[in-house]
């Protein structure tokens, strides 16, 4: 895919544009998931909650303050304490993405992470992927459990969450969303060829 140029649009532009990328796919539900963009300013600008994610503008997305003050018509979503512990750790990407798409929570409840080597660019795209044990969605502890497997290898970009979804990290949404996107391929990839065989990995 090629990626997409956000440069020149407002953090709640780029995150209106991907959540409905991904909705319109198929790889999230009304209900489930969030994106988020830390700006320059240290603000944190993140898709609310209890809002249906097929229907989102501009003027919907919230904005947490550096200090802590919540700018915007709703509350930021419950999962904005992992978000927040995630730049903290990676303060050098400035995007954060999760949801539930098919494939890769098909990979989540049966607690296996998909091999990426299976065409040339992905492994590439992906980097290595970790695998988050399950916590209370919205909870501090959930938070805890994602950040510490970031911070097991610095190269993790995505994490597997045990029976729940993914969540992505990049240096911009556009960057966060090639790789959700690839490593959703990838995970529907292996899904169809167990159909018919037994996959055919490519070597380093």
């Amino acid at each position: 895919m090629k990626q997409l140029d956000v440069k020149l649009m407002h953090p709640a532009e780029q995150i209106t544009l991907i959540i409905g990328m991904i909705y319109r796919s198929g790889m999230t539900t009304t209900s489930g998931g969030n994106l988020s963009i830390l700006d320059d300013n240290g603000d944190i600008w993140i898709t609310p909650a209890g809002i249906d994610k097929g229907s989102l503008t501009p003027a919907d997305i919230m904005c947490v303050k550096a200090d802590g003050t919540i700018v915007g018509p709703h509350k930021p979503s419950s999962e904005y304490p992992f978000h927040k512990a995630l730049y903290k750790i990676h303060p050098e990407l400035h995007s954060v993405i999760h949801a539930h798409p098919p494939g890769l929570v098909t990979f989540s409840i049966t607690h296996q992470i998909p091999n990426t080597s299976i065409i040339p660019q992905a492994l590439g795209v992906c980097g290595p992927v970790g695998f988050a044990p399950y916590a209370l969605p919205g909870s501090e502890l959930l938070g805890e459990k994602i950040a510490g497997e970031f911070k097991k290898n610095p190269d993790y970009k995505a994490v597997i969450m045990e029976n729940h979804g993914v969540v992505l990290m990049g240096e911009d949404i556009a960057d966060a969303y090639q790789r959700f996107e690839t490593l959703e391929l990838c995970a529907r990839t292996i899904l169809n060829a167990d159909t018919l065989g037994a996959p055919r990995y490519l070597t380093p």
